[in-house]
């Protein structure tokens, strides 16, 4: 069999599960139906009793490699199904993303355009204060730091500071980019180094 549509297919399969190979297989019927259910076999039985991404992907090669040599051609079609699929979920996840900045974009002009002049300016003052404590921030811990006075900035608690600047500047938030956790220890840590300074 050809290496490469091996592992190709063992790594999707892992990555989609049995029941979008039980779906693939459907749409085919036949002989690619009882090959992606057999796949989709491997896959549960290997999800049951192997932990771990990478290793889940290496022992569904290695029993995917040990199907007839007659099973090829119709793991190349279910490896283009696959990645049609993986391309579609792509699509969507981008198309998601590209909506949610979109929708933070029209909220902040909405604000900026507004009749009221309170509402007006509001987003404006919130960015301005955001960058103006975020440089205080550095430079006041920076200068205690010189002074042997704790470690300095955090970066991270100062990428909190100015992110509602960012945002309003047009910048994705870090929480959106997946570092939620990182943020959180950060503002932690941030914390911390406050309780520690203040003594």
């Amino acid at each position: 069999m050809a290496l490469a549509t091996i592992a190709t297919v063992a790594s999707l399969a892992t990555e989609f599960g049995p029941a979008v190979l039980r779906g693939i297989g459907s749409l085919f019927g036949g002989k690619t139906e009882d090959v992606a259910k057999d796949l989709a076999n491997l896959v549960d039985h290997v999800d049951s009793s192997v932990n771990g991404k990478q290793a889940k992907a290496q022992k569904v090669e290695q029993l995917v490699a040990q199907l007839p040599p007659d099973a090829l051609v119709e793991l190349e079609k279910i490896k283009i199904e696959l990645e049609k699929e993986k391309n579609r979920r792509l699509e969507l996840q981008l198309s998601d993303k590209q909506a949610e900045h979109s929708e933070t974009q029209t909220t902040i002009r909405a604000g900026d355009a507004a009749e009221d002049e309170y509402v007006r300016h509001t987003r404006p003052k919130g960015a301005r204060l955001s960058l103006y404590a975020c440089i205080a921030y550095i430079f006041a811990f920076d200068a205690l730091a010189a002074f042997d006075k704790g470690n300095g900035a955090n970066m991270e608690f100062a990428g909190i500071l100015i992110a509602p600047f960012l945002t309003y500047m047009g910048w994705r938030t870090m929480d959106k980019r997946g570092h939620t956790t990182a943020i959180k220890n950060a503002f932690k840590q941030g914390l911390t180094t406050l309780k520690t300074s203040a003594r």
